[in-house]
């Protein structure tokens, strides 16, 4: 889920994980027979708009130019358009779009991360032209109150609930940004549904940047989340404490801590570097295999040097500014 939240002399959308029930819905129907790149898009008789590598309807079929590279095989994602934006004469947001860069997160997660995806994950992306009918929506789909946020992905129905965010949160740039963001939970939430807060959020904090040229992807720095907790440094906890944050303290301190903006810092620090991605790889592959230790002697066990290591570096870039990398490039 990312929150919004407006700070002191920011333009804060602090994200943040609403706990229980909620985590991020992108449905991702996997299409065993589909020949990579030969995705389809074309509308119902009711309107909805529909990707597949099968049309029901040849008459009004358009084949997607999907950026994929070989071997890779594109996964087909529904969006629905909710509460009159179905019957707009021109869709808000470029659905083939859609369809590539979220392609994008699950191609970094097989590649990058090595998650094996060995069952399907269910995409299923509903857009809603504003805030009220997007609370709406969600107040009937999660149990209790649940803070403000751009977007929310719903595990019991398997699917994402977005809005189109107005030009003071970002526009329809960080609507796209929202919509892989949730889709890096609910790919977390099907494969490693065990993981640590900060690991979780921050991974997903990175999918909001991330982009792919030349057979390589990029992750740019997060200018938002540098900002914030560089804002709010005299309140960001000792490292070693912060991941170990409980999921109450977590949800407890998303409008009035950094912990959103320090775990997206904390593991872009780490995919700076080749033994920090090595790190995060390890972390998540022993989360998948069910692993119940805390994060604290996991990253003893795999940071390069242990957590003395790990707080040691943390604790200079921090005082760094965070201003480098600027960017992360991933063969």
């Amino acid at each position: 889920m990312r929150i919004e939240n407006s700070g002191d002399c920011y333009l804060s959308c602090l994200r943040g994980l609403l706990l229980g029930l909620v985590v991020v819905l992108v449905g991702l129907l996997a299409t065993n027979n589909a020949a990579a790149g030969n995705v389809y898009r074309w509308v119902d008789a009711q309107g909805k708009v529909h990707f597949g590598d099968r049309p029901a309807t040849t008459d009004h079929a358009e084949q997607l130019d999907i950026e994929v590279g070989q071997g890779w095989q594109p996964f087909a994602i529904q969006v629905f358009y909710e509460a009159g934006l179905a019957s707009l004469p021109q869709q808000p947001l470029d659905q083939a779009r859609i369809q590539r860069e979220v392609n994008w997160v699950y191609r970094f997660y097989d590649q990058v991360l090595y998650f094996d995806f060995f069952r399907q994950v269910p995409v299923s992306i509903h857009v809603f032209p504003d805030v009220g009918s997007y609370q709406r929506y969600v107040s009937a789909h999660v149990a209790g109150p649940f803070p403000p946020s751009l977007g929310i992905y719903l595990p019991v129905s398997n699917e994402i609930a977005v809005y189109l965010q107005p030009s003071e949160l970002g526009g329809i740039e960080n609507t796209y940004n929202t919509i892989r963001h949730e889709v890096s939970h609910a790919i977390m939430d099907s494969l490693a549904s065990r993981l640590p807060l900060w690991l979780n959020e921050g991974v997903a904090e990175q999918m909001e940047t991330l982009s792919w040229a030349d057979n390589r992807f990029v992750i740019n720095a997060h200018q938002m989340n540098r900002a914030v907790l560089d804002h709010y440094r005299d309140q960001a906890m000792d490292v070693l404490a912060f991941v170990e944050i409980p999921g109450d303290e977590w949800q407890a301190r998303l409008e009035s801590g950094p912990n959103q903006a320090m775990a997206g810092q904390l593991v872009y620090r780490l995919l700076s570097t080749s033994y920090g991605r090595a790190c995060v790889t390890r972390l998540l592959q022993d989360y998948k295999r069910g692993e119940r230790l805390r994060s604290y002697y996991l990253l003893d066990k795999h940071y390069i040097g242990s957590v003395a290591a790990f707080k040691l570096h943390w604790s200079q870039w921090l005082a760094s500014g965070m201003k480098q990398p600027e960017r992360v490039v991933l063969q």
